[in-house]
């Protein structure tokens, strides 16, 4: 698979400055939003279970700070998607994870998949939307110009995807009881970012990657309410 010459990098326009130096300001900035916003909703006192806070300010951190440069919509691939199988690929993407979550918990010592309300709503939407804008949107939308711009090669291209989608995997691991437990959980969102992050270059937007994501969050649980 020769990334180059995939939609998503092809379609960039816009000459951008230090393109590199802004991925990782994004980056930064958005960890830091998700600790804001976990420590807000705690201040608050609000009586849900989910991390809403984290996403919601990270979200929103990440446009008000992208829409201050130019283009923001290709940037953050606010866009149409490009490639005519977009669907396809989203669905495969977003069950193909979901199944691997739902064996992974099969497999575990004390499958849960009793789930709230609360639970669905945030898993439809919060954690795609704001990791979506903020990692596969903002961090890999400047990578991929720095990556352009660059000339670089299939091979470095790649190795930009598992790096984030490594440290995609490590910001996973708070909410892990124990080693066994993180590896699992960094192994499944490592191979998710994987996923995500090809999706949004091959169909030159983050809207299938919000709809995989989506469903990667609830199908296993589903699942699991149904057969077991």
């Amino acid at each position: 698979m020769d990334l180059r010459n995939y939609i998503g990098i092809t379609s960039l326009s816009e000459e951008r400055k230090t393109p590199l130096i802004f991925a990782i300001m994004f980056f930064i900035v958005f960890f830091c939003a998700l600790i804001l916003g976990s420590e807000l909703q705690k201040i608050l006192n609000l009586d849900l279970e989910m991390g809403w806070g984290q996403d919601i300010v990270s979200a929103t951190a990440i446009l008000l700070l992208a829409f201050l440069f130019k283009a923001p919509k290709e940037l953050l691939a606010l866009v149409k998607p490009k490639h005519k199988n977009w669907l396809k690929y989203t669905i495969i993407i977003g069950v193909a994870i979901a199944l691997g979550n739902f064996t992974n918990q099969v497999l575990s010592n004390d499958p849960n998949f009793n789930r709230g309300l609360e639970y669905y709503l945030f898993e439809l939407t919060m954690p795609s939307i704001a990791e979506e804008i903020g990692l596969r949107g903002a961090v890999l939308g400047f990578l991929l110009y720095y990556a352009k711009q660059s000339g670089f090669s299939n091979a470095k291209i790649w190795l930009i995807i598992i790096i984030l989608a490594i440290l995609f995997g490590i910001a996973h691991l708070y909410s892990a009881e124990s080693f066994v437990e993180g590896l699992k959980a960094f192994f499944m969102t490592f191979s998710a970012g994987l996923g995500l992050s090809w999706l949004r270059i091959k169909t030159a937007s983050i809207f299938p990657g919000i709809i995989a994501h989506s469903i990667m969050n609830v199908l296993d649980n589903i699942l699991g309410c149904l057969l077991w």
